[in-house]
C-alpha cells in the first residue's frame, strides 16, 4: 500500500488520517484480526458532516491489493465455491436482500446497504482483516512553532465485555479535548463491534492525564490525540440464505489490552518544511485556537444576566467570531494538506 506523508509524517488512509502502520505509539495494534462478530455501524459528527465509523468508499481491488480474499478465506475456513458472492463495493445490496428493505434504506443512496448493516445480525457477520494503519485521527490537534509550553487534558471512557471469543475489547467510545486556561473542546468517536454472545457485563474505564508539551528551535510541533487503534482493510463475510456473501471492508478496530482509550502522539516537522505562506497559515490558525479557548472562557466567565443581557450578546457573539475564524482557518489546512 502506497502512503503520501505530511510534513508531520502522518498518512491518509481512506477517510482517516493515521501514523504508518510500523510507526511506535505505545500498544499493541496486532498485524492481522480475526472478529467472529459483524462491526455495527455508527455514525458520528466530524466538523460539520457526519461519518460512518468505517469507510464504506473502498471497493474491492483496493482491499484485494491489502488483503487478499485467499488468506480471509483461510480466517474463515471457506472457500471460494462455497461464496456466491463478492461485492464490489458497498452500493451493491446484500445476496436477497428484499425489494421494501431497499425502499426503506433510500435515504442513504447510494450506501443504502451500509444502513442496512447497521441492524444486521451481528452472528451472521465476520471480520477479517491486516493492518493498514494505527492511531486514526479522531480527537484533536493543534501545531505550534519554536518554544512553547502548552499543557492539556484529555479524557475518555470505554465500555468493554467481561470477555470474547477472541479477547478483544468491545466498544469504545473516546472523548478527548485539549484543555487551555480552564476551557476544553472536546471530540468524540465511537468504534463498536456488534456482540456475539448474548451475557456480557459493561464496565466504564475513564483515564485523564495533563501534560506539558515543550516545543524546540526551528522546529514546528503537533500535539495530536487519537484513539489508541489499528485501522484493518479486510472482508466483511455474511450468511444469507444459506450463501456466503463478501464485503471489502476497511475499518478502526482498538487496541485490545490497552487500558487507556486515547494516547497522544508528538510529531515533528523542520521548520523548512512549510512556505512562508504556510507557516503564517499554521500561526494564525494556533493563535485561533488560543482566541477560541479565550473566548470561550469569557462566556462561561460572564454566563447569561436578565440585567446586562447586552454584555452578554456581546461575548457570546465574540465566541462565535472566534470559532468560525477556527474552523475557517481550519478548512484551509486540511485543503491544503498542511
Amino acid at each position: 500500500m502506497g502512503y503520501a506523508p505530511d510534513g508531520y509524517g502522518q498518512v491518509s488512509v481512506g477517510i482517516y488520517n493515521c501514523l504508518p502502520p510500523d510507526r511506535q505509539v505505545g500498544y499493541n495494534a496486532p498485524e492481522e484480526i480475526y472478529l467472529k462478530r459483524a462491526p455495527k455501524v455508527e455514525f458520528f459528527r466530524a466538523g460539520p458532516t457526519f461519518r460512518a465509523s468505517f469507510d464504506y468508499s473502498v471497493t474491492k481491488s483496493q482491499i484485494e491489493a491489502e488483503f487478499p480474499l485467499s488468506e480471509a478465506y483461510k480466517k474463515f475456513g471457506i472457500d471460494d465455491s462455497q461464496v456466491a458472492r463478492v461485492h464490489e463495493n458497498w452500493t451493491e445490496w446484500a445476496i436477497g436482500t428484499p425489494e421494501r428493505l431497499k425502499t426503506a434504506a433510500c435515504w442513504a443512496a447510494p450506501y443504502g446497504p451500509v444502513a442496512l448493516m447497521s441492524v444486521a445480525n451481528a452472528e451472521s457477520g465476520h471480520f477479517a482483516g491486516k493492518r493498514v494503519a494505527v492511531a486514526p485521527f479522531i480527537c484533536g490537534s493543534t501545531p505550534f512553532e519554536g518554544v512553547q509550553n502548552k499543557s492539556y487534558v484529555d479524557e475518555a471512557s470505554i465500555s468493554v465485555t467481561d470477555s470474547t471469543t477472541e479477547g478483544w475489547e468491545f466498544g469504545l467510545a473516546a472523548e478527548a479535548g485539549m484543555e487551555k486556561d480552564g476551557t476544553s473542546v472536546k471530540q468524540t468517536a465511537s468504534f463498536r463491534w456488534s456482540k456475539s454472545t448474548t451475557h456480557t457485563t459493561e464496565v466504564r474505564k475513564s483515564h485523564t492525564e495533563s501534560t506539558t508539551i515543550p516545543g524546540r528551535e526551528g522546529q514546528w510541533t503537533k500535539l495530536d490525540m487519537r484513539a489508541c487503534a489499528g485501522v484493518y482493510s479486510g472482508w466483511l463475510r455474511y450468511l444469507s440464505g444459506g450463501e456466503y456473501g463478501l464485503y471489502p471492508m476497511r475499518a478502526p478496530v482498538q487496541a485490545p489490552g490497552f487500558p487507556n482509550p486515547v494516547a497522544e502522539h508528538q510529531l515533528h516537522a523542520p521548520a523548512d518544511t512549510y512556505s512562508d505562506a504556510e507557516a503564517t497559515l499554521l500561526r494564525d490558525y494556533h493563535q485561533a485556537e488560543d482566541d477560541y479557548a479565550k473566548a470561550l472562557q469569557d462566556t462561561i466567565t460572564a454566563g447569561p444576566s436578565d440585567s446586562d443581557r447586552g454584555i452578554f450578546d456581546g461575548v457570546n457573539l465574540h465566541l462565535m467570531n472566534a470559532d468560525a475564524e477556527r474552523r475557517r482557518l481550519q478548512a484551509a489546512i486540511d485543503a491544503l494538506g498542511i
